[in-house]
């Protein structure tokens, strides 16, 4: 998958040989409105390094910048922020390809391998009156069990008993 942080933080950085460019990748963020564009770099940080005006700085990046413009559809400056659009025909050919080549395993992690969770569901009291509510917390712990396995957990459950359900439903 494209990684558009990357791609906006080494062109930036070669418009300024002065910054680290892992240290420019971290500080590219996610504007608050999506008006402000996909991805903006705040020149805030670097204007006690560079002895300029934050935006003075980003005026200069956006003259200097060499970005491909599949990519990137535009970028514009806006205060001490330069702003970044990302050019969705790019961005849906990618998660497309992406899906076609995973399949169901789209959207899948390892982010919990190695560790441990435990789901528990419901378990109907029997000399309770049953009713459909009971499922609910049985259908919550199932929907758990499967999106912590998807993301690589050792998910340990307890199952509920079918034969107990079914036997105090037809009871009901």
């Amino acid at each position: 998958m494209l990684d558009f942080k990357k791609i906006i933080g080494d062109s930036i950085s070669k418009c300024t040989a002065e910054v680290d460019p892992e240290e420019i990748k971290n500080y590219i963020e996610i504007p608050p409105d999506k008006n402000m564009g996909d991805y903006a770099f705040p020149c805030f940080k670097l204007a006690k390094q560079l002895k300029k005006a934050p935006p003075v700085i980003a005026e200069e990046i956006k003259e200097k910048i060499d970005i491909d413009k599949n990519l990137i559809s535009k970028f514009e400056v806006q205060g001490g922020y330069l702003n970044f659009f990302v050019n969705n025909e790019a961005l849906v050919k990618e998660v497309l390809g992406e899906v076609g080549k995973l399949k169901e395993n789209y959207g899948s992690s390892y982010i919990g391998q190695n560790k441990n969770i435990i789901v528990e569901y419901s378990s109907p009291n029997i000399a309770k009156p049953f009713h459909i509510g009971h499922l609910r917390n049985t259908i919550i712990g199932n929907c758990l069990y499967k999106v912590y396995k998807f993301l690589g957990y050792n998910v340990t459950r307890n199952k509920p008993s079918w034969r107990l359900w079914n036997s105090v439903w037809k009871a009901n």
